[in-house]
């Protein structure tokens, strides 16, 4: 899409001055303004006060023969139509040379048809005192998806505010009063560049609705000339406008130096340096004469051993008396009745049911015309019993005289008898959507039935045994419970009798009690209530009298242990432990699995690293230490292909890691050391295969390589082709 794109042919131009008015914002004056400022950074606005969104209020039928809607209307009751006659006086904006591939016939789409029109084209532009350029943009346009290239199924409609504004001073803040609202934004190199589009979706024409843009603006009609019949404006002659909804029908700029020395109709109300304005604009907008119509739907119906069958229509329009009909191959031309926009019609058809139907709004100069396929209708349900784990589709189709095949999509086809059941099935959708072989479709909810779920239930764990020195402090920790728990309770069922702190908490406490030489074993319950409870789980705490000597034994030092691979550390040989902790205390982090285990694990990183773990391990009494180290060796490095060409100054250089990827990546260097400059970088692939390809190098030819790994492997003085 263009993003600054008035302009007009010399006929156009010429048809203006005929009619004696000033060919200024779609002429040579806007083109010379655009291309002064069209280096000018991208700004961001800060829209001052409420958004002006909500004041266009509906969008009509979508045309049969463009796809676009047929009008926009505002919360005024106006509605405007495309811009799209050429030659079209007052719709300068479609006079543009090259607007369309061949100006000199009638539009027709896509194949005749501009890249972008008008609903609405609202422009100011004046001349700052220091001679710089000022534009205000405030459109409805119509276009295409990128690439802008008109296409069934790209059209969009967005509304458009637009500042291009120069000659400000550099990180000044600028206040812009306009129709639709007030804007401040930050002048970025000395110039503001600010577009805002709102309705950017392919097809989704009521986007445009949320833009700022709205109610339509018009020539104020006290203000002469009158703007042209059937027009709110002629598209090219400067002249003030009404229909803002804030009552500021200028485009004013506030901030530093702005309005320095201007005088006459650019002066601001309160004459001021830092203010400068304009109250005129050229607008472009032509109302809609038609209504349009849209077919919402259109099926058939006949019953079984019938010669013919009923079609019913529903269509909608533009509120306020309309006419439509419809008919159509098989069916007669017919009247259809409704109000409020809403029309409806039963048709009668013998023979085949039609394929097609025209509805047609005869009220409309010249009448507009929407064509829609028949389908029969579709009636369908779906049930799942969730207790028998069974999906129940069940659907009919109006046509009764020949039942077509009628299908649940991604499910299979229904029977004769019209149902499909599917059972074994743990799982079901939320809807349903069933397809008749005769067009029709309907996408229903699926119902529910059987019991319902069990809550999930609540599960106790008092935590592991525990061996602990007489005297010292017992903690049961319940934890690690799970589920909607709402409640502890600790009780002591064997053993010495001890005093429990906390016994209806998570956490509970003792004091171990003297015990014999020979030690005791007292048993806790941990009950927890909730959904599915209570629940009970137990523990054993052995109290001995005196402790164990305890040693930590992480197992021997592990040396040439593969890149990437899964290392087992080992402290099962530690003596009087009742616990293990692993602490990593050198290399690159790494995620060890078992941690408070014996026997932990975790992956070696692809490095060439040295990763050291200290193992605690700690009795009823006392506690040890001891370390373990593991490392590993580089990676080694091979070249397949080294070579440069001269004529693209192409680098190629491929080779292997004994390490595969992902993880590692080559460095390769031009010369014999790792010094030399860098040629490039290659990720390694889980083949173990490496490759620099860099075309136009800055890097000079060489006849020698070196390259580095991440994984410690190099590779020094390899020839080069």
């Amino acid at each position: 899409m263009t993003s600054l794109r008035r302009g007009r042919r010399a006929s156009a131009n010429e048809a203006t001055r005929r009619r004696g008015r000033r060919p200024l914002a779609l002429a040579g004056a806007l083109l010379l303004c655009l291309a002064a400022i069209s280096a000018a950074g991208v700004a961001v606005a800060a829209v001052i006060g409420t958004p002006n969104h909500g004041h266009l209020v509906a969008v009509g039928p979508t045309s049969s023969d463009s796809g676009f809607p047929v009008w926009y209307k505002d919360d005024k009751g106006v509605r405007l139509e495309p811009c799209l006659d050429q030659n079209d006086p007052n719709c300068p904006s479609q006079a543009v040379a090259g607007a369309m591939p061949d100006p000199s016939k009638p539009v027709s789409f896509p194949d005749n048809f501009p890249k972008e029109f008008f609903y609405q084209l609202v422009q100011t532009s004046f001349t700052l005192p220091s001679g710089a350029k000022a534009l205000g943009v405030f459109d409805l346009e119509g276009s295409f998806a990128p690439p802008a290239i008109p296409a069934p199924n790209q059209q969009i409609v967005f509304g458009r505010i637009r500042f291009r504004i120069e000659g400000l001073q550099a990180g000044a803040t600028y206040t812009i009063t306009h129709p639709y609202g007030v804007d401040q934004l930050v002048a970025t190199n000395g110039s503001i560049n600010y577009t805002e589009d709102v309705g950017l979706a392919p097809g989704q024409f009521g986007d445009a609705l949320n833009s700022r843009i709205g109610p339509f603006l018009r020539w104020d009609p006290n203000v002469a000339p009158a703007a042209p019949a059937g027009y709110i404006g002629d598209g090219a002659t400067l002249h003030a406008i009404t229909g803002s909804p804030n009552n500021t029908n200028f485009f004013r700029i506030e901030g530093p130096g702005i309005g320095s020395g201007v005088t006459g109709a650019n002066q601001c109300a309160t004459p001021s340096n830092d203010c400068i304005q304009s109250n005129l604009f050229t607008v472009q907008g032509k109302i809609a004469t038609a209504a349009g119509v849209n077919v919402d739907s259109a099926t058939y119906s006949r019953a079984a051993g019938a010669a013919g069958g009923t079609v019913d229509v529903f269509a909608s329009t533009e509120t306020g008396p309309q006419s439509l009909q419809a008919g159509g191959t098989g069916i007669s031309a017919t009247r259809l009745r409704g109000e409020s926009g809403q029309y409806e019609g039963r048709l009668a058809f013998t023979g085949a049911p039609p394929a097609k139907i025209t509805v047609t709004n005869v009220g409309d100069v010249p009448a507009t015309v929407k064509t829609a396929a028949i389908t029969d209708a579709v009636t369908a349900h779906a049930t799942y019993d969730a207790d028998a784990q069974t999906l129940t589709v069940t659907g009919a189709s109006s046509d009764k005289a020949a039942p077509p095949t009628l299908t649940a999509k991604g499910l299979g086809d229904l029977g004769a008898d019209g149902s499909l059941v599917l059972g074994n099935r743990a799982g079901a959708p939320a809807t349903v959507t069933v397809t008749s072989s005769a067009g029709g479709s309907i996408t229903v909810p699926v119902t529910m039935t059987g019991g319902t779920f069990s809550a999930i239930g609540v599960q106790a764990f008092a935590g592991p045994d525990q061996q602990i020195l007489a005297g010292k402090t017992v903690t049961l920790d319940g934890g690690g419970s799970t589920g909607p728990i709402t409640g502890y309770h600790w009780s002591q069922v064997s053993g010495p009798s001890v005093t429990l702190s906390g016994a209806d908490t998570k956490t509970a406490t003792f004091t171990a009690p003297s015990v014999p030489a020979a030690g005791a074993t007292l048993d806790f319950d941990l009950t927890v209530s909730g959904d599915g409870g209570p629940v009970t789980d137990r523990l054993t705490v052995t109290v001995v009298s005196n402790a164990p000597a305890v040693t930590a034994n992480a197992g021997p030092d592990q040396v040439n242990v593969t890149q990437g691979s899964a290392i087992k550390l080992d402290g099962t040989a530690s003596k009087g432990a009742t616990s293990y902790a692993w602490t990593q205390v050198a290399g690159p982090a790494v995620t060890v699995t078992g941690a408070n285990t014996a026997t932990p694990s975790f992956t070696f990183p692809k490095q060439n690293v040295v990763v050291t773990f200290r193992l605690t391990a700690t009795g009823p009494g006392a506690s040890a230490t001891d370390e373990v180290s593991i490392s590993t060796q580089p990676d080694r490095l091979t070249v397949t292909r080294a070579q440069y060409t001269a004529g693209k100054r192409e680098w190629r250089v491929e080779g292997t890691s004994s390490v595969p990827g992902p993880g590692v990546t080559v460095t390769v260097h031009r010369g014999s050391t790792l010094a030399g400059d860098v040629i490039g970088k290659a990720q390694v692939d889980t083949l173990g295969v490496w490759r620099v390809q860099i075309a136009k190098s800055a890097v000079p030819a060489d006849t020698l390589v070196s390259m580095e790994s991440t994984a410690g492997g190099q590779l020094l003085a390899q020839p080069v082709k």
